[in-house]
Order: structure tokens, then C-alpha cells, then sequence
């Protein structure tokens, strides 16, 4: 709505008595005149239906007296639209008639009319269709000529508006009764809140625009409330409605962080059992050092903080409280006060130290038994071997047999520096260096037993890295990717990718073996976890770990058209990323 002049405004009041009244009556107008429209339309629309009727009636009476209709079927052709013809005598008995015979006699739907020319009823609330009807004289006599033509839509569209028309016109009458009675009502609250502004003190401009005056008024109103209001009177607000609901410990201190309150949860919770109000936090937690010098710096700088913890002795026991502290600003910014709040996490902290080393003693007991696993398996080949050559020691024989035994000490060897590798992957001794001449360094590896292997990408991929670590993970990788190739019998060469991914280097080993097996897809980075007859499965588990040490990623997905791609990403350093 808009201000009214400076000069003289209508007001708020006025304008409403009179916009709200012209509004509804405005709305009334035009549904009305909207209602008699389509009714008319409707109307209209009817009686050039029922013209068509009668001119078609009109000049099947001319065809018949002149002879040219002597059968139905002529009747037919000639009103291929009607949905009824008939010729009746001048009784009302049908002689020719087809279509969809209504009931009754021809000429029952113009009872009471004088039909000496063509006539045209319908449709109405009992007939959905125009009957027209026309007198003619045929082989001397007296006859009519009717026909019917189809007005379903026609019949519809006027239920609809009478319908309408006994909902919209009693509403209309029903909003210019209530406008006219209530409208004063409406504005009794405002008429309130006006006389109300006035009487105030320092009320100025009420002859202007009454709702600029309200506005000016409740804003005057809202600063002087605050003005009066201590900041002292804000914080026991907030501590009467929080500190017997809550749970933890809560502490509200002033701005200079003196004691305001401390509920009872949080004095139990210190050992605290009698609070002085406006004694300074230091004090209050003398017998608490490092949860004072907490609190006390976090007042002194006015910064928040989440999440500390902190160890208390109280009653003889050492308990962790988790800590946070608010500043309680006002709305300019100011800093009103303090709020602190504090848990007892003791017990949480000791469910999770049981959690995790009950979680340790389960792993190195999955670890223990996968090394005593494979280390039965191969003293079952010692022994097999030590047998077969006790039975037959001749020279030749015994040269077969220890070249087997050289070979499972081999895998006996390997698993137990993969096991103590894992174990004890080294403390990391980070450099510079080029995470590309590490690729190429694993890519040799004689292990590898003749694969080839493709490099392509970045040449220049700066980390910060173990060289020995990382150059044992890529070689496990790319050990497991010449593997997956001897397997399904490929001879391809594998493939590596180097490169740039924001601010990663990214290394992909892709090999076209049979690829990840569905029931080891959740567990591939498990120890002793494998899919390959003959392995031991800490290859990856180590790779991953070797990455992890880094802050790396390394993950395994399959490839299009058969294949494996790991992809292990390492964090760019940071000096040369650019």
C-alpha cells in the first residue's frame, strides 16, 4: 500500500473502509456478469441449434410434398446427421421413421404448440437433443415431419450453469452482507493498536500516515525495552530456561568471566558444592588447572571452543570432561557473556579404548592364523618332500625334491616379510621426490617375470614420500596386475597411467585379467584375503596401508570390457603443485 501525502493522509483506516468495499463489490460484478455471460453464450448457442433444426425440418417437408421421399432410406440420406426422423400423420402416427426411436408418440414433445410452420424444442433438463418439427401435405393429406438432431454437450454445459448459478450468486450476496456488517470489526484491532500508539509518550506525526506513525511507534517502543534491560537480566533469562533442562554441566559467566550460574548437574559433575555468584572462574576452579586455564583463555580472547577435553580429579577419581564455550554476543556484536558446557566422557572414552584393542587383539588373531596357516601348509610340504626322499635317495631324485623344498622356502620367506611388513611398515621418512622415477624404478622388477609394462602421462609429479615404501606398493600392485595376466593367459602388456587430478598425483595400474571376484570385492584389502590359487593375500593390504601412511588413496575398479584399474592417488607437494 502506499503513503499517503505528508499533508493530509487518508490513513490505514479509510482506506481499507474504502478499498475492501469496492474490492468485493468489483469481484461480486464480474463474477456475476461472468455467470450471465456463459448462460447466455449457452443460450445462444441453443437457438441456432434449434434454427439448424428447423430449416432442415422445413425443407424435408417441401422434399416430401413434392414427392421426391417415398421410402426411410430417402429420409436417411438426406439427414445423415439426425439422430431420429420420422413422418407422422396428422394423428401422430409414425409412417416412415429411423434412428433412435424416443419413447412416446411424434408429436408428445410439442404438446400445447400450434404447429402450422417448423418449430424447434429443446434440449432441456428431460431431452438432449433439438426436435424440430414441420406440418407438410403428403398424397393429400395431413402429415409432420420431425427430426432430431444430437445436443448432449449442449444439455451438460446448461446443467453446469445452473449449477453454478446457484452457488456463485447466494456467495456473492453472502461477501457484500459480511463486508457491510463486519468490516468495523475487522478494524477493531487496529483502531486498538492506534489509540494505543497515541497515548504514548513523545507520540509525534499521528496525523500522517497512520501506519508509518504504528511502525515508528513499536520500533521506539522495542529500543527503549532493550535500553532498560540489563545484559545481567538477558543471561538469567537464558539460565532459567536452560540450566534445569539440560543433561551436562552448564556454566554462564559474565563478560569479564565472573560466576553468573552453575547448575546442578555441572557442580557435581566439579565437586563443586557451594558456587558464589560474581566470584571470578579462576577462582571457582582454583582446584582445576587445565579446565581453568581453558576457560579463562577462551574468555580473555573471546573465541569459542568445541570439543576440548580436559582431566579433572574430583573425589579422589580422575574424570575427562568434554568442553565447549560460547560467547553470547548482542545483536551490534557486543559480547554479553559466556556459556559453557561440559560432559563427564570418562566412560566413553573407556568403552572406546576397550573397543579398540578388543578390535586390535581380533586382527592380530586373523593375522596369527593366517601366518600359522601357511606355514602348516608348507612344513606339509617339507615333510611330503622329506618322506619321498627318505623312500627313494638316489641323486637324481633328491635334485627334483630340493629344488621343490628351495621354492616353498621361497613362499615361506615372502610371507613372512609380507606379515612383518604389515606388521611394521616403518616409521615413514619423507623427501621430495618424483613420483613418475618411483613408477618407473617398480616396473623393473625382475619378479615381474618378463611381463611388460607400458608407462604413459605426467613426467613430473612432485610428493613428499617414502621412495622405499611407496616403490613396495606400486610393485605389489603391479605384481598382482602380471599375475591377473598369467591367469587369463594374456599377453598384452600391462598398462600405467600417470597424471594430475587437481591437487593429487594419480598412478593406474590397468590389467586385463578376469578381474575382481563379486564375493572378494568387500574384503580385497583384508590380510590373507585372495583370489588367486597360491597367494597369500597381503599385497594389497600392505599397499593400502603403505598408502594410507601417506594420506593417499587407493582403490580397485573394474574396467570396461574386462580388467582392473587401481588407481592410488597421493596429495601434491604443496611448493611445486603449481
Amino acid at each position: 500500500m502506499t503513503r499517503a501525502s505528508s499533508g493530509s493522509g487518508i490513513g490505514l483506516r479509510r482506506e481499507v473502509t474504502i478499498v475492501i468495499p469496492v474490492v468485493f463489490l468489483l469481484l461480486v460484478v464480474l463474477s456475476t456478469y461472468t455467470l450471465f455471460s456463459y448462460h447466455s453464450g449457452i443460450t445462444l448457442t441453443i437457438e441456432a441449434r434449434q434454427v439448424e433444426a428447423t430449416k432442415l425440418a422445413g425443407k424435408l417437408a417441401e422434399s416430401l410434398a413434392s414427392g421426391r421421399i417415398t421410402t426411410a432410406g430417402d429420409l436417411r440420406r438426406l439427414l445423415p446427421q439426425a439422430e431420429y426422423f420420422v413422418v407422422a400423420s396428422g394423428d401422430g402416427r409414425p409412417i416412415l421413421e429411423g434412428g433412435s426411436i424416443p419413447t412416446g408418440t411424434p408429436l408428445s414433445d410439442f404438446d400445447g404448440l400450434e404447429i402450422d410452420r417448423p418449430v424447434a424444442v429443446g434440449p432441456d433438463e428431460n431431452r438432449d437433443y433439438v426436435a424440430a418439427i414441420a406440418p407438410t401435405v403428403w398424397n393429400g393429406q395431413r402429415h409432420y415431419v420431425r427430426i432430431d438432431l444430437g445436443a448432449h454437450e449442449l444439455r451438460r454445459q446448461l446443467r453446469n450453469v445452473r449449477s453454478l448459478a446457484w452457488v456463485v450468486l447466494p456467495i456473492n450476496a453472502a461477501l457484500s452482507v459480511l463486508i457491510l456488517l463486519f468490516l468495523r470489526h475487522l478494524l477493531a484491532p487496529y483502531d486498538q493498536l492506534l489509540a494505543a500508539a497515541r497515548r504514548m509518550p513523545r507520540a509525534q506525526d499521528a496525523s500522517k500516515d497512520e501506519v508509518a506513525f504504528l511502525i515508528s511507534s513499536f520500533e521506539k517502543a522495542v529500543l527503549a525495552l532493550e535500553a532498560e534491560r540489563s545484559p545481567q537480566e538477558d543471561l538469567a533469562t537464558l539460565e532459567m530456561a536452560l540450566g534445569p533442562s539440560l543433561e551436562s554441566g552448564f556454566l554462564l559467566l559474565g563478560h569479564d568471566g565472573e560466576v553468573l550460574s552453575l547448575n546442578a548437574v555441572g557442580a557435581r559433575l566439579l565437586g563443586l558444592p557451594d558456587v558464589k555468584p560474581g566470584a571470578p572462574v579462576r577462582e571457582l576452579l582454583s582446584g582445576h588447572a587445565q579446565l581453568s586455564r581453558l576457560i579463562t583463555n577462551a574468555v580473555e580472547s573471546n573465541e569459542q571452543i568445541q570439543r576440548q577435553e580436559a582431566e579433572i580429579e574430583c573425589d579422589g577419581k580422575s574424570v575427562t570432561l568434554g568442553l565447549s564455550v560460547h560467547p553470547l554476543r548482542r545483536d551490534d556484536g557486543e559480547i554479553r557473556g559466556f556459556l559453557v558446557l561440559f560432559a563427564d566422557l570418562t566412560e566413553t572414552r573407556r568403552q572406546a579404548e576397550e573397543e579398540r584393542l578388543s578390535l586390535s587383539l581380533a586382527q592380530v588373531g586373523e593375522l596369527a592364523a593366517g601366518v600359522a596357516h601357511e606355514m602348516r601348509n608348507s612344513l606339509s610340504t617339507f615333510r611330503g618332500y622329506l618322506t619321498l626322499i627318505e623312500r627313494a635317495p638316489e641323486e637324481e631324485t633328491i635334485t627334483d625334491y630340493l629344488s621343490e623344498l628351495r621354492r616353498e622356502t621361497d613362499h615361506l620367506q615372502r610371507v613372512l616379510e609380507d606379515f612383518l611388513s604389515f606388521a611394521r611398515p616403518e616409521s615413514t621418512r619423507p623427501e621430495l621426490l618424483n613420483l613418475e622415477n618411483i613408477v618407473h624404478r617398480a616396473a623393473v622388477d625382475p619378479a615381474l617375470e618378463r611381463t611388460k609394462v607400458e608407462i604413459e602421462g605426467t613426467e613430473h609429479l612432485p610428493i613428499m614420500g617414502d621412495p622405499q615404501l611407496l616403490e613396495r606398493a606400486i610393485r605389489n600392485l603391479l605384481h598382482n596386475a602380471s599375475q591377473a595376466h598369467q591367469t587369463a593367459g594374456v599377453e598384452e602388456p600391462i598398462r600405467v597411467r600417470t597424471s594430475r587430478r587437481e591437487q593429487w598425483a594419480i598412478v593406474e595400474i590397468l590389467d586385463r585379467g578376469h578381474g575382481v571376484p563379486d564375493h572378494l570385492r568387500d574384503r580385497l584389502f583384508e590380510p590373507f584375503v585372495t583370489g588367486r590359487s597360491g597367494g597369500v593375500g597381503l599385497g594389497l593390504s600392505l599397499a593400502r596401508r603403505i598408502v594410507d601412511l601417506h594420506g593417499g588413496q587407493l582403490q580397485l575398479t573394474d574396467r570396461p570390457n574386462g580388467g582392473t584399474c587401481a588407481e592410488l592417488s597421493i596429495a601434491l607437494a604443496d611448493e611445486l603443485s603449481s
